[in-house]
């Protein structure tokens, strides 16, 4: 017997069932496997393709430009200043007067020295005539073996006084060469420090001369660098007062000990000046140096690299996943480094979306250009 409780639910439990099939008629709701979004929790990034390519290793440094050739011209005699023959940016050529002391004392020198050995000379050939008369008289019998070694003793003494007679005259002469102050090198004046009418002591600087056919521009480099830098590399060199223009030079000598102020070494980088726009002493020069060359390298923009547990890694994608690579850099260079190891040509490498990866992360790719 059915009641009219069970009678009255019957109706509402037909509807329940009828709403909870998958008939596939207008008022069901199929799900299909296809329609999944895959995309949900998937990083955007971007990527390029690994290619190896020819590389050329550069090493920056920063330095200063010294002429290559500088001197301090000092006096080498005391004296007043007579005559000046040259000034500050004159260009000088070896040997020319540059300026005169007054050389009335040192001519003087020079005729006494003279005439001392004129006197030295007179009393030698007396000496010898001497020596060769005792030595005749000896032979007659007349003179004693002691008189011929008398005479032959005092023409010994006397061509020891010429000798010092002669040394004392080319003294003399040397003085009043040096009375005429001269250039010994070419090149230009960058400083006179003596005036007209002042008096000079042996020693005293006069004009300071420099030759910048050539410059050395001096850098300091770091102990990682030094052992990259071999005499002979090609540099090139750039400064304010020439901006756009790179001068050429290479490398002359090489530091072996540190600087125990800074623990960086010295580097002489020569470079002949030969054009209009001339490398002056004091300029602020920025250098690049020519290091190594690769022929098949992998070299890669540096901020594609990451840290990941205290290690550089750059994430390849496979898929539409990312693994994290252990790379091992080389040297960097105008924002790109070079990879050792940890990557292979034809890898696809995040360069976008980076900072935000894990290991195993889905991502979504768009691939650019390197």
């Amino acid at each position: 017997m059915v009641t009219f409780r069970a009678v009255a639910y019957l109706p509402l439990m037909i509807l329940i069932f009828a709403g909870c099939s998958d008939t596939g008629g207008s008022g069901g709701r199929r799900v299909e496997q296809g329609t999944i979004d895959r995309t949900a929790g998937a990083f955007p990034v971007e990527t390029l393709m690994v290619e190896e390519q020819k590389v050329v290793e550069w090493i920056p440094a920063v330095g200063s430009v010294r002429a290559d050739k500088r001197v301090t011209l000092s006096a080498e005699v005391g004296g007043r200043v007579a005559e000046i023959r040259a000034d500050v940016g004159d260009a000088v050529r070896k040997g020319d007067a540059l300026a005169l002391l007054d050389d009335e004392r040192n001519r003087i020198a020079r005729d006494t020295a003279l005439a001392e050995v004129e006197i030295a000379e007179v009393n030698l050939a007396n000496s010898k005539r001497e020596a060769e008369r005792e030595t005749s008289l000896f032979k007659d019998k007349i003179a004693s073996e002691h008189s011929i070694d008398r005479a032959d003793l005092k023409t010994e003494i006397d061509e020891g006084h010429l000798r010092v007679a002669r040394a004392a005259l080319a003294a003399a002469e040397r003085n009043l060469s040096d009375s005429r102050i001269v250039s010994p090198i070419d090149g230009e004046i960058t400083r006179r420090r003596i005036e007209t009418g002042e008096l000079v002591q042996p020693g005293d600087p006069l004009f300071d001369i420099v030759n910048i056919e050539r410059v050395k521009v001096i850098v300091q480099v770091s102990e990682r660098d030094i052992t990259r830098i071999r005499k002979g590399q090609a540099a090139e060199i750039g400064v304010d007062g020439f901006p756009g223009i790179v001068f050429n030079g290479s490398v002359n000598t090489i530091g072996a000990e540190a600087d125990e102020r800074t623990w960086t070494f010295p580097v002489e980088i020569l470079v002949v000046n030969n054009r209009p726009e001339r490398l002056l002493p004091g300029f602020i020069a920025r250098v690049r140096i020519r290091g190594r060359a690769f022929e098949k390298a992998i070299f890669l923009p540096r901020e594609i690299v990451v840290t990941r547990d205290g290690e550089p890694v750059i994430f390849v994608v496979t898929g539409d996943t990312v693994s994290a690579r252990a790379v091992r850099i080389g040297f960097e260079s105008r924002g790109r480094a070079l990879i050792e190891s940890g990557l292979s040509p034809g890898d696809a490498v995040v360069v976008t979306g980076q900072e935000s990866l894990q290991d195993g992360a889905r991502v979504i790719v768009r691939r650019t250009d390197s």
